[in-house]
């Protein structure tokens, strides 16, 4: 006999799902429940209410979102094979084939004594799931979000641990089907979970200002309503809670407590595309408009379409949301929605859905993890076929990439690429947005050399069988060549190299002969730049220090940091050839992408190592908009070295303080701005590229 807390939660589902589902389909439902409540008969939670209480909640999320009735069943029945004796044949056999396999593929694996290795394959095991059926996905978010509500019962270090989890791993993944709602709402109990005492402080801050705040939201709403009345457009405007993304800004110090609480949103709900542009102009008339993105034409990860605009006022800022109201609930919902959303943004998340089909290929379950971390918080870029087809690539892709990515036969025989009409190499770095034909010869073959700038595994795994399938005296003609380009930046060609030179080669390497070292380079196992770095760059050292421990594949390279943007560990690189050796810039650097530009050949991808490498240090700045006193000073020197951060300087300069620092990696770099931000009383801090180039400063340590 159920008690009364069960009996109630069932008597919730059931008026939830009397509202939308044929009744016959209700009964099912609610069978799955009895079932469910068997099955965890005698089960409780940490917190000691029964276990079924679980699934029942995440079954009324679901039914909230108005979902089928195979997936409230799956998610009454999500953790029967994991936690019980019942079997996927049972439930196979009790409810159907489908339910079934739903609730299999959100049942995690157990497979060996390594919990880190367990979880990579679960992980890898949900995604090959979410690829056969989306409301994998679905149900595992509402899964993970049910459970965020309820981490008070759990020691503090758990909750930490599954709260990283979720910002790490679930929020990202809502986001890429295009659940904002629900990324919103997880993310938010993440930061309360990860750093109470910081979100307390943001709360507070807006708790102490909410009168002013909402003052000011009355008169943006009336000047709001007044455009639309007097211009006669149809619509209505909703004001937007946007505490989650104050906090996110907050966090990422895109934002101090001051800006925070001047920060107001709204909603702008229109019937056309056609009223959206509309009102965008008029909003740029009537205000002076700090920023605006078009992200109707350039939908946003998951497929969210809107025109974003953020307004100066008097004395607040204001962030506008323009869509239409099917744009809107796509961008709650996603793939939710399944057919009945917008086109872009049912092709926007099946482009995802192709990445991650990539990602699984993989035999290795911790390697497919990895790379989906990876995948999951990279910058993506967006851009389209001729036809108007969508794909997804990370930033910095080139169109060799976008060229695999729109088929095998495009990126075996591309020979060149218009970029929005304009004929580009294929080496040209793309951008959101653009439109890229890839231009073809049947008779052409791939380039090792496309090796040294394509950026997706897709496209090096797609290059690396086929250069692989070669004649192997085809490879080691293709090796030779692609070496001799390489080493034109020096000069020289493969002629040129000496008995000991290749002598030198060899030993390297650990190769018996020169035909080898081609035959490497041809299948994409060696780049020839670092071949030509280890021979000829000036200066070479031929790493007598740590720095090639540090990187992946340059054992025996001269590796240099660049200081133009001073990389740290963590950060991610690419590497530039020059006559001074290999040189390590951020991606994100101007130098790079402008190298990149004028000679790709000498551009490479970089990876770091994966083990922590203590005794190296790397220099980093950091610039806290506010001036500190001595006294501050002395806490700041005393909470670096707490955290084993060196201090090499500090001084202030037009208002400004700017610290100088030594760390190991980026996330001490990461660690010290969260520290000093609540020492000092959340200022904005920034990392700055280079250290300030000031000859007199007011103060010094």
């Amino acid at each position: 006999m159920p008690g009364p807390e069960v009996s109630q939660a069932k008597q919730q589902l059931k008026i939830i799902i009397d509202a939308y589902l044929p009744e016959s389909e209700v009964v099912r439902v609610l069978e799955a429940c009895d079932y469910a409540d068997t099955a965890h008969d005698g089960i409780t939670r940490k917190s000691g209410e029964p276990y079924i209480l679980h699934p029942i909640a995440v079954s009324c999320i679901l039914a909230h979102m108005r979902l089928d009735a195979e997936t409230l069943m799956a998610a009454l029945l999500h953790d029967v094979i994991e936690d019980t004796d019942f079997s996927k044949e049972d439930i196979s056999e009790k409810f159907s084939k489908t339910v079934a396999e739903l609730v299999d593929g959100v049942t995690k694996l157990s497979q060996s004594s390594d919990k880190e290795y367990n979880k990579a394959a679960s992980f890898r095991k949900i995604l090959q799931a979410t690829l056969q059926d989306p409301r994998v996905i679905i149900i595992k978010l509402a899964d993970r979000y049910h459970n965020m509500t309820t981490l008070e019962a759990l020691r503090p270090d758990k909750r930490a641990r599954i709260a990283n989890e979720t910002f790490e791993i679930f929020v990202p993944m809502a986001r890429l089907v295009g659940m904002n709602e629900m990324a919103d709402n997880l993310e938010h109990l993440c930061y309360q979970n990860l750093d109470l005492d910081m979100y307390n402080n943001v709360q507070e801050a807006l708790a102490e200002t909410k009168s002013k705040r909402c003052e000011y939201q009355a008169k943006w709403e009336n000047n709001l309503a007044a455009l639309l009345q007097e211009h006669q457009i149809p619509g209505r405007i909703k004001k937007k809670n946007n505490n989650i993304e104050l906090l996110r800004h907050f966090v990422k110090n895109d934002i101090d407590l001051q800006e925070l609480t001047h920060s107001h949103a709204f909603e702008i709900i229109l019937q056309s595309i056609a009223d959206c542009d509309r009102i965008a102009d008029i909003l740029r008339s009537s205000f002076q408009v700090l920023h605006f993105e078009d992200h109707i034409r350039r939908p946003l990860p998951g497929g969210n379409q809107s025109l974003m605009m953020r307004l100066k006022g008097e004395k607040t800022t204001l962030s506008v949301t323009i869509q239409t109201e099917l744009m809107r609930k796509a961008a709650r919902f996603g793939v939710v929605l399944g057919e009945n959303a917008p086109q872009a943004c049912r092709s926007a998340i099946q482009a995802s859905m192709q990445n991650l089909n990539v990602l699984v290929g993989g035999e290795c379950a911790k390697t497919t993890f990895s790379e989906l971390l990876d995948y999951l918080h990279q910058e993506k870029i967006w851009v389209y076929t001729p036809h108007g087809h969508l794909h997804e690539l990370p930033q910095g892709a080139t169109a060799v990439d976008f060229a695999y990515s729109a088929s095998l036969f495009l990126g075996n025989h591309a020979v060149g690429a218009k970029v929005n009409g304009e004929t580009k190499p294929l080496s040209t770095p793309l951008m959101s947005g653009q439109v890229v034909e890839v231009i073809t010869d049947v008779l052409a073959t791939p380039n090792p050399d496309w090796l040294s700038f394509v950026n997706t595994q897709k496209a090096r795994r797609a290059l690396q069988n086929i250069l692989r399938e070669q004649d192997i005296d085809e490879q080691r003609l293709v090796g030779q060549q692609a070496l001799n380009r390489a080493l034109r930046l020096f000069n020289l060609s493969v002629n040129d190299l000496t008995e000991d030179d290749w002598q030198d080669i060899l030993q390297w390497r650990h190769i018996p002969d020169q035909n080898t070292l081609f035959e490497q380079i041809a299948v994409g196992d060696l780049l020839p730049q670092l071949v030509a770095n280890h021979l000829f760059a000036q200066d070479s050292v031929h790493a007598k220090n740590n720095s090639d421990r540090l990187i992946q594949g340059t054992e025996g390279i001269d590796v240099k940091y660049a200081h133009c943007c001073n990389p740290v560990l963590g950060d991610q690189i690419q590497g530039h050839l020059s006559r001074r050796g290999l040189i390590v810039h951020h991606s994100r650097c101007h130098n790079l992408l402008h190298e990149q530009h004028l000679h790709p050949e000498n551009i490479m991808p970089l990876q770091w190592n994966q083990e922590e490498i203590e005794d190296i240090s790397f220099s980093a700045y950091l610039c806290i908009d506010m001036s500190i006193s001595d006294e501050q000073l002395s806490e700041v020197i005393y909470q670096c070295r707490k955290q084993k951060v060196g201090v090499e300087s500090v001084r202030t300069h037009e208002g400004k303080t700017y610290v100088n620092i030594v760390v190991h990696n980026r996330k001490q770099i990461a660690q010290i701005i969260r520290d000093l931000r609540m020492l000092l009383g959340f200022p904005r801090i920034s990392r700055l590229a280079q250290p300030l180039n000031v000859t007199e400063a007011s103060k010094a340590s």
